[in-house]
């Protein structure tokens, strides 16, 4: 469970921020707690592994994000704060004061929990003000350095898995994928399965055959395994730092290079755009239209 945090949620005396002082000025503790240490709990609580984990993942949060349901969210948010409570003192923690603390928490200050307002400038799909200063897309010439670096690299996991991105499918999608009759499938919310290579550009499904060959997978196996186990998955975190790996060496904006940059990326724009609904399985064009938004023009138009 991660509860999506966007940047206007950090400003100061706004959500996260608002929420994290709230926290600290009716801290249940004996002792009083330190700003950092409150913005370190409410994060985990939140579902981040800290406070900068938070900050650095609000960049690039997208529009569409899932948001938990507020009983889960206070509850996770209390067990992170009885873990830092238990951290700092012997005496038992008093749960009616935790539980007062939790349920006291302004969560409908941050971005997710309040009515998205909608912009008529976008037309008969209306368009979230909240994805028109959203991140923008790989260029190609990123790309065309990314494909250079991997394939000099010689690890065909990492160009596999720069595949299923450019694809545009979701990390948890190709993450949670396992073989099924020699094909990497996963499930979707209709309960479906699709297979990863349907979604995949036609230019880079070599790549994808080719590490599944190599890989010498069985059927049950997840396509992305965590080391050498194929019992568990590669984790989403792991992906980040694997992204975050190739903005060294491509010297590209670490901000751009994150499994959610890749998935807006397309070398075609127009042609992007037109399919995007359908590669991503959004439900509305609105949601398509938010990952336009700052992508470069062609002079095609869309249609």
């Amino acid at each position: 469970m991660r509860v999506p945090v966007y940047p206007d949620d950090l400003i100061r005396n706004r959500g996260f921020k608002s929420l994290s002082k709230q926290l600290q000025q009716h801290w249940c503790g004996p002792a009083p707690i330190s700003l950092a240490d409150a913005q370190k709990a409410l994060a985990q609580g939140l579902g981040y592994l800290s406070f900068h984990d938070l900050s650095e993942t609000s960049k690039v949060c997208p529009p569409d994000e899932p948001v938990p349901h507020e009983a889960d969210v206070r509850k996770a948010i209390g067990s992170a704060i009885k873990a830092t409570l238990q951290a700092e003192t012997s005496p038992p923690v008093d749960r009616q004061k935790l539980e007062r603390l939790v349920n006291d928490l302004s969560l409908k200050k941050l971005l997710a929990f309040k009515r998205v307002q909608v912009s008529p400038a976008a037309g008969h799909g209306l368009l979230p003000k909240l994805v028109i200063q959203t991140q923008q897309g790989l260029i190609k010439e990123h790309v065309q350095t990314l494909e250079k670096i991997l394939a000099e690299s010689g690890d065909l996991r990492d160009r596999a898995l720069f595949a299923c991105m450019l694809g545009g499918l979701r990390a948890n999608e190709f993450l949670s994928a396992r073989m099924q009759q020699g094909a990497a499938v996963y499930s979707v919310k209709s309960r479906d399965t699709k297979h990863v290579l349907d979604a995949i550009p036609d230019r880079y499904r070599s790549i994808l055959k080719e590490y599944i060959k190599v890989s010498r997978l069985s059927d049950g196996d997840y396509l992305f395994r965590a080391g050498n186990a194929s019992g568990r998955p590669l984790s989403v975190i792991t992906l980040r730092k694997i992204c975050f790996s190739w903005t060294r060496k491509g010297n590209i904006d670490a901000s751009l290079l994150t499994p959610y940059g890749i998935r807006k990326t397309t070398d075609n724009y127009a042609d992007f755009l037109r399919e995007m609904g359908v590669r991503m399985g959004h439900h509305s064009v609105n949601t398509s239209l938010a990952y336009g938004v700052g992508l470069p023009k062609t002079s095609s138009t869309v249609h």
